[in-house]
């Protein structure tokens, strides 16, 4: 069942893909999406293609997407989380980070379908052949020579647009010393980093993210060894999957003591308490 599914749901994210590397995609604005977004042509029209498809290998599925929100399909056994161009603003400039992601989990009875449910996650890199899988317990990363690194290199990757976001970035640097930031533009493809050990770690407080930006890039990481910290939740794995839901802050740290520096710079920093 689940190579079944791993194998239709790659289909639907080569589809997108397609599309997207065909040099058809308009950046024509095209209005807002469902958080309040400027949503633009390629936007619409990859999560469509990615909704439609996705339909055809899960008959019964509510799809969650950052563009349209929520859709229900038959009775709604499963759950797909989607955001098809994470990192819109890189892809519409040309800038080769951006990514699609897909998280399928089957959905529970009480409507509390959490991270801890899903089954399969993948995020595709839209610029290179990568692609990052999560299927039943175990990971698969499609290109040549990538693996976890032993140590990871000494880059803090985050959103860094106000002073407040940089706040924290400070306390962490007194504390753990020099440390190169880099802010890249793709939460997806940040988080998945941080666990090979491209860099020691992800953070971002700005209130921006939902669980569509991150959910498949996250149980990718914390299966590969990462750990993170999300401020409104409990823990990661308790995110919730039936809604789009807003994610006050995160951390991803390459593993608990790199985490834990990140942790005590947001807290030491921000008012957040876990709930």
């Amino acid at each position: 069942m689940f190579e079944n599914l791993k194998t239709g749901i790659i289909v639907c994210i080569n589809k997108v893909l397609d599309y997207l590397r065909s040099g058809r995609a308009s950046d024509t604005i095209v209005g807002s999406n469902v958080s309040g977004d400027v949503s633009k042509e390629f936007d619409i029209v990859a999560e469509d293609i990615l909704t439609h498809c996705i339909t055809s290998v899960l008959d019964d599925v509510v799809v969650v997407g950052e563009e349209r929100g929520i859709r229900r399909y038959g009775s709604g056994k499963w759950i797909a989380v989607i955001d098809p161009v994470d990192g819109s603003s890189n892809f519409d400039a040309g800038i080769p980070w951006s990514s699609v992601s897909v998280a399928v989990a089957r959905r529970t009875s009480n409507n509390r379908t959490t991270l801890e449910n899903v089954v399969l996650a993948i995020v595709a890199e839209i610029f290179r052949d990568r692609m990052y899988i999560y299927r039943d317990g175990s990971i698969e990363i499609a290109g040549n020579g990538i693996s976890r690194k032993s140590f990871p290199k000494s880059i803090l990757l985050g959103y860094f647009e106000t002073p407040e976001a940089y706040r924290p970035v400070e306390r962490y640097v007194s504390q753990r010393g020099r440390v190169a930031l880099r802010s890249l533009g793709s939460a997806a493809l940040d988080i998945v980093y941080v666990a090979l050990g491209n860099a020691e770690g992800f953070i971002d407080v700005r209130s921006k993210l939902r669980n569509v930006d991150i959910a498949a890039a996250l149980k990718i990481a914390l299966t590969m060894g990462a750990k993170a910290y999300v401020c409104n939740f409990t823990d990661a794995m308790s995110i919730p999957l039936d809604d789009l839901v807003k994610i006050a802050c995160i951390a991803v740290g390459y593993d608990e003591v790199h985490l834990l520096k990140l942790v005590d710079a947001i807290e030491g920093t921000i008012q957040h308490g876990r709930t």
